[in-house]
């Protein structure tokens, strides 16, 4: 960590037309804070600035990411979490909240504050949630670099700036949900699993699908591997299957000029009939008017 303080921030006006794109960024900065230096800085604007006696609630939300040292977070719910390099904890509209950095350590801290309609729903569907909001985070180089990218748009004033920041605070978010996502840690698998199974069932969609002897040749308990599988993807591995299926079936409606029996044997359906109800269910039109609609573009 650099001996000298650094402090860079900037706070964002938000248009109209920015909360109809659905998310906005109101601040960035980034801040290096030497050991036993007073914290918070100063020189931050009311509704940002606080300290630790008072602690803040905000009305809106943010992730602070510390890139090196240490320190601690708490928040409402008796949250009280040491923090340390490589950690991310996210602030949540109207919930209380403080955080500093250990005065021996001092820390390296950036963040980004956000709202809007999408954030809002990421809270509603539980992608995000103020009972959990420290993230350890394996990527810190792309998060690092992330923000450093953000920096020096603001610094150039880039056309369309909040567009380029809320790409990246949403970038940003779905980095810390996919940390949450990691495997479980019981069953003690290898750490590739879930990696070696999206490759074997992307591999070879028409073999059919026996989940429990997949587990087994991956060396992974069946309850491990589907629980992992779903966390992982956001699907059964039936269901993702059956997904990468209907995509390959799509690919070969367009790309091909193989019949619609051909291309549901060729993916994996043994009934032709079964495969044109479900292309229809999910996608609200049969096999060949999906042809025949792409053909026409």
């Amino acid at each position: 960590m650099k001996s000298t303080f650094f402090s860079f921030h900037r706070y964002f006006p938000v248009s109209s037309r920015d909360r109809k794109w659905g998310l906005f960024v109101n601040t960035l900065g980034e801040t290096r804070v030497p050991p036993h230096t007073p914290y918070p800085p100063s020189g931050h604007p009311k509704g940002f600035a606080f300290d630790w006696q008072q602690g803040r609630v905000l009305d809106s939300f943010a992730l602070v990411y510390v890139a090196g040292g240490r320190g601690n977070f708490e928040s409402a719910g008796n949250i009280n979490v040491p923090i340390e390099p490589g950690s991310v904890f996210l602030l949540f509209p109207g919930v209380w909240h403080r955080y500093q950095p250990d005065v021996k350590t001092g820390w390296h801290e950036f963040w980004i504050g956000f709202d809007g309609v999408m954030a809002q729903n990421w809270q509603k569907s539980n992608f995000i949630s103020a009972a959990k909001p420290v993230i350890k985070i394996n990527v810190e180089d792309t998060v690092v670099a992330t923000f450093n990218r953000l920096i020096q748009a603001v610094r150039a004033n880039r056309p369309a700036l909040q567009q380029i920041l809320a790409g990246a605070a949403a970038n940003l978010a779905g980095i810390c949900y996919s940390a949450q996502q990691g495997p479980p840690e019981t069953g003690n698998p290898g750490s590739n699993a879930i990696e070696l199974a999206i490759a074997r069932l992307e591999g070879d969609l028409g073999r059919d699908l026996d989940v429990k002897t997949l587990a087994q040749e991956l060396g992974v308990s069946y309850s491990w591997f589907r629980t992992a599988f779903t966390r992982h993807t956001g699907l059964a591995p039936h269901q993702y299957v059956l997904e990468m299926r209907l995509l390959r079936a799509r690919n070969l409606l367009v790309g091909s000029s193989l019949s619609v029996k051909e291309i549901a044997a060729e993916t994996g359906f043994q009934d032709e009939h079964y495969f044109s109800r479900l292309f229809r269910q999910k996608m609200q039109i049969t096999p060949s008017q999906w042809r025949l609609r792409s053909q026409k573009r």
